[in-house]
């Protein structure tokens, strides 16, 4: 979209202030301590998420703030109730029983009930996100104003993420009966502590504040959203009080914040995975030996250093120690061994080819592919850092066209079932598909049929394949941050890099 929204005549009555620029704004919201000024570098503007384009990561800043799901994914990745007071599973691990709040007003001023519920499942289930993010959902049905029983075509025990998650989102049915996919996209109307009022594309978004949320009022009554692409001047205005918050700041610039005393910072772990995942079907890779030298020879804290100052967590296999059925016991693990890379590189039939780390350009993971080279020419093996673009990446990568592979694999829903995605049979064709693939995704099945506990021999075992086949070299959890005013409270960084409004405080 690339046209200005108009919401009302208070949006009219706001121009004249937006065009003073972001330094304007913020000295308004530092006086009074109803506003925020917010500076991100991404761009929300799809603010209905179930019309047929669907919406992405960035659109969640608006998307969680605009609108509530049945339950919450907090900060650190926990679940918490948020329209659903609570909910009950059938035994046999298929039906998921909603039991709604009372009382809870759309923006518009009419009332939430099971009807915009089973609406918003339908319609969410239907569109683009609805195979990835509403897994197994077969149908939603009310069994009173307050109630819902939400009915899945298979057991899956990370249901619940799915309906944290962004398709997720409770819109009013009579709503968009009235104004359709286009109207509610233009004029978004939600249960949520904030209401979209005005938007401008690439340059600004302002959400106002619900006084009649079901929470109570939040206590910053305007969110300010600035989409400023340049890092330094995001930085600079910081530091300079035309902005009160800065989202996802690098490592580097956290640690010159921290050094501010009118600055603080927040840094948690992602729901991503930065993991190297070899091509085991074709090429050098094909050697299992090969593979195993690159695994024995990569040294993930020299890499969690260059890349993070250190402040990323490790991890052992492809998930997040935050994930639900990560396992607790029981896993392969593979620490770096000099002496044994070399002893499998000469045990492969390895004669000096070119070993390339297909990376994005420009990204911190490209700073990482170069530590890994440096240490992978070490024991032996020809190492090259293949630096393409997003367009080329995505293409080689669904191809399977490379050696080694670096990235982030972020998941929207932190569960362990996310390592059965390079494993799907309907995801590559057999010719370029990991050898033991069928297997790890029969395990993957019972992992995610399964609950609580009796997940967790499925997964220790798919991940255990994985590193004994040495599919892949897992590095560590992603990170995100956040730096902000010091006299804001409730501020923190999100495990998938949006942000919790309702939160924030002057203090």
């Amino acid at each position: 979209m690339k046209k200005l929204l108009v919401f009302a005549l208070l949006v009219v009555l706001m121009v004249p202030v937006f065009a003073g620029g972001a330094s304007e704004s913020a000295s308004a919201s530092t006086a009074d301590k109803t506003k925020v000024t917010f500076t991100v570098a991404g761009n929300p503007y799809r603010f209905f998420h179930l019309t047929s384009a669907g919406c992405g990561g960035d659109d969640n800043i608006v998307l969680a703030n605009v609108y509530d799901n049945l339950l919450c994914l907090e900060n650190d990745g926990s679940l918490s109730n948020a329209l659903a007071e609570s909910y009950d599973l059938s035994a046999d691990g298929t039906i998921y029983t909603f039991h709604l709040r009372k009382g809870v007003k759309f923006t518009n001023g009419r009332e939430m009930t099971a009807e915009d519920v089973k609406f918003s499942l339908d319609k969410g289930s239907q569109g683009p996100l609805g195979g990835p993010l509403l897994i197994n959902y077969k149908e939603c049905r009310i069994v009173d104003p307050y109630t819902v029983e939400v009915e899945l075509s298979a057991p899956y025990a990370a249901f619940p993420y799915c309906v944290a998650s962004r398709v997720g989102g409770v819109a009013c049915k009579s709503y968009w009966e009235e104004v359709g996919d286009e109207g509610y996209q233009n004029a978004p109307v939600g249960t949520g502590p904030y209401k979209l009022t005005a938007y401008a594309a690439n340059d600004y978004i302002t959400l106002e504040a619900n006084e009649e949320h079901w929470r109570g009022a939040p206590a910053v009554k305007t969110i300010q959203i600035e989409l400023v692409a340049d890092p330094n001047t995001m930085i600079l205005g910081l530091q300079n009080g035309d902005y009160d918050v800065m989202g996802n700041p690098s490592i580097e610039m956290v640690t010159r914040f921290e050094k501010d005393p009118k600055i603080n910072t927040s840094v948690a772990s992602s729901t991503g995975r930065i993991t190297l995942y070899l091509n085991a079907r074709n090429g050098i890779t094909s050697d299992i030996n090969f593979r195993k030298a690159v695994q024995a020879a990569i040294d993930k804290e020299e890499v969690n250093i260059a890349v993070n100052n250190g402040a990323a967590t490790l991890i052992d296999v492809d998930l997040c120690p935050m994930y639900t059925g990560h396992p607790t016991s029981g896993l392969h693990i593979v620490t770096k061994d000099v002496e044994k890379a070399k002893q499998y590189l000469a045990a492969s039939g390895y004669k000096n080819e070119e070993f390339g780390i297909l990376v994005q350009a420009g990204t911190n993971y490209e700073t990482a592919a170069k530590v890994i080279q440096a240490q992978l020419m070490a024991v032996g093996i020809n190492c090259k850092v293949d630096a393409v673009d997003n367009t080329t990446l995505r293409s080689r990568d669904g191809s399977r066209d490379f050696d080694g592979y670096l990235c982030d694999n972020l998941s929207s829903i932190p569960d362990a079932d996310a390592i059965a995605g390079f494993f799907k049979p309907t995801r590559f064709a057999e010719s370029v598909s990991y050898p033991r693939a069928p297997e790890i995704y029969a395990l993957s099945q019972k992992g995610c049929s399964a609950q609580g506990d009796a997940r967790l021999p499925y997964y220790t075992e798919i991940c255990n394949i994985i590193t004994d086949e040495a599919y892949m070299v897992p590095l560590y959890n992603g990170i995100t941050t956040i730096a902000y005013n010091a006299d804001l409270g409730g501020v923190g960084a999100h495990c998938l890099n949006y942000y919790l409004f309702r939160y924030w405080y002057w203090k």
